[in-house]
């Protein structure tokens, strides 16, 4: 186990909100990160992939990996939630990984996406899983937030 996996916070969101209401917490008490990217990049990354399941995705992953995603990993990940260590490349890499960007600008960002996942009812096909319902994908919204999220100390 490296040291970033062992400082990680133990979360579980039951609603949307809870991602927000966390996030809002953290960003204004300055706490630190124990991985590899800022609070301001993983609030935009988690926004990045809310905002493609409103309005579709920029890429497509090979047939392999979508099969695999919709028969084996969907019901884990829903169930047990993501594991780190995950390398995005290519097209998928450019859509999804951080640029640098301020928390706070991040944190806007993440505030507008949730918003959005609550108000419209449209989803569009995950690149990795296939269709999902609007239940499905929030909760794989909430299982992202809860590796990514994990990554943030507590003050």
């Amino acid at each position: 186990m490296s040291s970033q996996t062992a400082t990680r916070r133990k979360i579980s969101y039951a609603t949307l909100q809870e991602i927000i209401d966390d996030a809002t917490r953290l960003a204004a008490a300055d706490a630190p990160t124990t991985g590899n990217w800022s609070k301001g990049q993983i609030f935009d990354h988690l926004a990045r992939l809310m905002d493609y399941s409103l309005d579709g995705f920029p890429f497509r992953l090979p047939w392999l990996f979508r099969l695999l995603g919709k028969h084996y990993f969907k019901s884990r990940i829903l169930k047990n939630g993501m594991m780190p260590g995950i390398n995005l490349k290519g097209d998928s890499g450019k859509a999804l990984l951080p640029d640098p960007i301020d928390d706070q600008a991040g944190l806007d960002h993440l505030r507008t996406a949730i918003q959005r996942l609550i108000a419209e009812p449209q989803r569009c096909p995950s690149p990795f899983f296939g269709e999902l319902s609007r239940d499905e994908w929030d909760l794989l919204h909430r299982r992202h937030a809860e590796l990514h999220m994990s990554f943030i100390a507590e003050p």
